[in-house]
């Protein structure tokens, strides 16, 4: 990993520190990632099957916090990651609006 990778990994980590901290202290083990070509996501482990990477509604997370609109919560099987077995989204961007989604998550 490139020092400016880890760099602009950790500025995304910061810009959703409230969320990683409220779904920790959901039970939620989550962490901040990108899916590839450097699109931002919320990662949470749901089993050895399973993960869900957590979105803004309409595509990937925005790097900037400000710029965040909604969410969507998709639950992938390690196994074929290709189409998700769940997909939630709402349009609004609150905390709650994230919460009211992830018993989708399983």
């Amino acid at each position: 990993m490139t020092e400016e990778y880890r760099l602009v990994m950790e500025y995304g980590a910061r810009q959703y520190e409230d969320v990683l901290a409220l779904l920790a202290e959901h039970g939620y083990r989550a962490h901040f990632t990108q899916t590839g070509g450097m699109c931002p996501a919320i990662e949470v482990a749901v089993n050895e099957e399973r993960y869900a990477l957590i979105t803004d509604a309409d595509g990937p997370l925005s790097w900037e916090r400000e710029d965040h609109r909604g969410w969507a919560v998709g639950v992938y099987e390690f196994e074929d990651s290709s189409d998700p077995v769940v997909f939630e989204t709402a349009e609004e961007s609150s905390l709650e609006a994230l919460m009211s989604l992830l018993p989708s998550i399983g």
